[in-house]
């Protein structure tokens, strides 16, 4: 990893000996989960999310081969009721990582709790408050409009390291098409036009300093030139109205 970007961009040297730790703990325990001893264990919210929406896209496959997706569907509103249940912290108006050992929420605000807003048929307060907290102090950087991996007033905030601040294009393009789901068309088209211009100015970089728009990691990252190539040619990722998912299933029945 460090060969391709400068340390001050990519986790300590403590955060890699706790990576390797989890994975040498793993490894001795059979990658069994039963057995494995998981002493850091957590339900994310953007890990569910993308779980809920790649079940659509399932359903949407299954009919394009003119197969039932009722199964995907269903999968998919539980994932929605339960990470809403689960993981949702309205005092906060985002989605928190919860502790598995403990019961309890992280007290840490990340762009992992705003990328659930990729969901469709979140409840309509849910989406107001994510939409406040997107444009609020805590993840609007003004210079670039982009969003930070992390908060931007937390005390562990760092702008170039990692995920501990810098501006993510893969999570910058999965808020745009939530915002798109959710109807926000002109915050949608704001982001969408910053991405556009951070990447280009970045040589499409792996993220970005949220502040300066400074290119950080990787240069010439290949999901950055995807995610621009998806972002400027039209087709299926234009607007999707609030009540259905991102490849247009009504999901009304699933949710009642």
């Amino acid at each position: 990893d460090l060969d391709h970007g400068h340390p001050a961009d990519r986790p300590t040297d403590l955060d890699y000996g706790r990576y390797v730790r989890l994975a040498t703990e793993y490894r001795e325990a059979g990658y069994d989960d039963r057995t494995a001893p998981h002493r850091f264990a957590v339900e994310d919210p953007s890990f569910n999310a993308l779980l809920a929406v790649s079940e659509l896209a399932l359903a949407a496959m299954s009919r394009e081969l003119g197969r039932p997706g009722e199964r995907h569907t269903e999968r998919a509103a539980a994932l929605t009721r339960a990470l809403v249940d689960r993981l949702w912290d309205a005092e906060a108006g985002l989605f928190r990582v919860r502790d598995l050992h403990t019961g309890t929420h992280v007290d840490e605000r990340s762009v992992s709790g705003l990328v659930p807003l990729l969901v469709p048929h979140l409840p309509e307060d849910v989406v107001r408050s994510l939409h406040a907290t997107l444009t609020g102090p805590h993840f609007r950087a003004p210079a670039t409009r982009l969003v930070p991996s992390y908060d931007l007033t937390g005390p562990a905030f760092d702008p170039t390291r990692y995920w501990r601040g810098p501006a993510w294009f893969n999570t910058a393009w999965l808020i745009e098409r939530g915002l798109r789901t959710h109807g926000l068309r002109q915050d949608a088209e704001v982001l969408r036009a910053d991405f556009l211009a951070r990447a280009g100015d970045s040589g499409f970089a792996e993220y970005v300093d949220p502040g300066t728009g400074a290119a950080r990691g990787t240069r010439h990252f290949s999901w950055t030139a995807a995610l621009t190539l998806d972002l400027l040619s039209p087709g299926p990722a234009a607007d999707h109205p609030t009540g259905s998912d991102p490849t247009g299933h009504d999901l009304t029945e699933a949710q009642s």
